[in-house]
């Protein structure tokens, strides 16, 4: 009993990690809420898709930019007045979007919501692992439930706002929430000095980190059927441009960069971060293909999609208390390897998915993938910190978000790609066998989807090779 009491979080440190979570809850629900609504914006504002999907594209760019600012700001300021000042940009985002008279406001205010959102995730990280000491592992825990859920639980929730209300909704559903967590944020959250006064801003580095992080998803933003093309090519080799260069001014500016090229002498850091690449690219690519499943192969509305993923969010819910006991049980390099097993067992069966399948078996599946994501994405953010110096958790926040950004946004659109053009094969091939039967295409739709689950599949195999760096069980944060 006395070893429960020594190990139980602290009530301070506990209300501390769950004001900090409120406060990162919408921003993170709000990026994928959005993209349920913008068929409804183009009718709504005479408009063409291209145009209104910048409402979407705006928000991602923008959370790029404003990344690096995020650990300068800890850096310079009380963390208590950095968290609330990105509060506050976000929120006055939100009110300005709820109240737009035209569509250009709204990507206006979208840039706006993009900036602060791009500044509470990383600081909600970043914080907690400076405050947690040795609850670092249990609070770690907390920090992931909107990061994974936001994308599960945000087209839900939109779908919902859109049935029974007016588009304005999906933003002033963000007001309450920012609401309560600014209170929060005056009455219990206390003050978190600044961990690095002495460091300048470094400008130039921060336009470079920033610059790459943007050309490079933008060019995703530009890709059609493939991510080589006339308008992406220039962008592409921008980014890369601006990569090579910062690594340049990095290596001449040591400690003052603004992303220090010594956090990757850590292997912990270098291990989680590649891995949290590549586990973005399969939870989000697989919920991707899912909705397209549903929706293509099964013909359920938006809605009835987003319903459908449930019971993975339940599994990955369920799986949280657990998964810190096996963090301190296994050591995070066996609990990832052992998690593993379910994750690409749950993909092979979707390999074998058409749109007759028992959708009892489907929520099964999607059940034990849950989970396994769940036990997967953990250890990798939480052991990406272990051994590093609190001064630099602030930097080290800024690489694993950037590169997660970024490397999210390109695997989940070449499996897209993969997709489509296996599609457009299938479609070729089966031309007139569909003219004659139409619901052929539903089961060349779920053939095409087989092969995106195929590569989420490698995909996820791929993640034992950066867990090998990873802390063993001898290790404690």
């Amino acid at each position: 009993m006395s070893n429960q009491k020594k190990n139980k979080v602290p009530q301070n440190l506990m209300t501390m990690a769950w004001i900090l979570v409120l406060g990162a809850i919408a921003p993170m629900l709000d990026g994928t809420m959005v993209n349920i609504a913008i068929p409804h914006l183009v009718t709504t504002f005479h408009s063409t898709l291209s145009h209104v999907q910048w409402i979407a594209s705006a928000y991602l760019l923008t959370m790029g930019v404003a990344i690096p600012f995020s650990g300068w700001l800890l850096n310079r300021y009380d963390g208590r007045l950095a968290y609330l000042w990105a509060q506050f940009i976000f929120l006055f985002g939100s009110v300005l979007a709820a109240l737009s008279p035209n569509l250009n406001w709204l990507i206006a205010a979208r840039v706006l919501q993009g900036f602060g959102a791009g500044l509470l995730i990383p600081m909600l990280t970043t914080l907690l692992v400076q405050q947690s000491g040795p609850y670092f592992r249990k609070l770690m825990i907390i920090v992931g439930l909107p990061i994974m859920l936001g994308p599960l639980f945000g087209p839900i929730i939109g779908g919902l706002i859109m049935n029974s209300a007016s588009w304005e909704g999906i933003f002033w559903v963000n007001v309450p929430v920012s609401l309560i967590a600014i209170i929060g944020i005056f009455l219990k959250l206390p003050s978190m000095p600044a961990q690095n006064t002495k460091k300048p801003f470094d400008l130039v580095g921060t336009l470079l980190v920033g610059g790459f992080a943007t050309a490079l998803i933008y060019a995703v933003v530009k890709a059609n059927k493939t991510l080589w093309n006339a308008n992406t090519e220039p962008f592409i080799i921008l980014g890369i441009v601006l990569f090579i260069l910062y690594l340049f001014w990095a290596y001449i500016h040591k400690e003052n960069a603004v992303l220090p090229l010594h956090l990757f002498k850590f292997r912990s850091y270098v291990g989680g971060t590649v891995g949290l690449i590549l586990a973005a690219i399969v939870m989000n690519g697989t919920s991707l293909l899912l909705t397209t499943y549903f929706q293509s192969a099964r013909g359920f509305s938006a809605l009835d999609a987003s319903y459908a993923l449930i019971p993975q969010g339940i599994g990955m819910f369920l799986a949280r208390p657990l998964t810190g006991r096996l963090m301190d049980k296994m050591g995070m390099r066996n609990l990832v390897f052992s998690s593993l097993i379910l994750v690409v067992t749950g993909l092979v069966a979707l390999t074998q998915v058409d749109e007759t399948t028992s959708m009892w078996l489907i929520s099964g599946i999607l059940f034990i993938s849950g989970i396994g994501i769940n036990t997967v994405f953990m250890p990798l953010m939480t052991d990406a910190y272990t051994g590093m110096p609190k001064k630099d958790v602030p930097e080290a926040t800024i690489g694993t978000r950037i590169f997660q950004n970024v490397g999210g946004a390109y695997g989940t659109s070449l499996v897209s790609m993969v997709v489509a053009s296996e599609l457009t094969q299938l479609l070729t091939q089966q031309q007139k066998a569909i003219a004659t039967h139409p619901a052929l295409a539903q089961h060349l739709y779920a053939l095409a989807l087989q092969r995106g689950f195929t590569w989420l599949a490698w995909l996820a195999l791929a993640i034992f090779l950066p867990s090998l760096l990873l802390s063993g069980k001898e290790v404690n944060h």
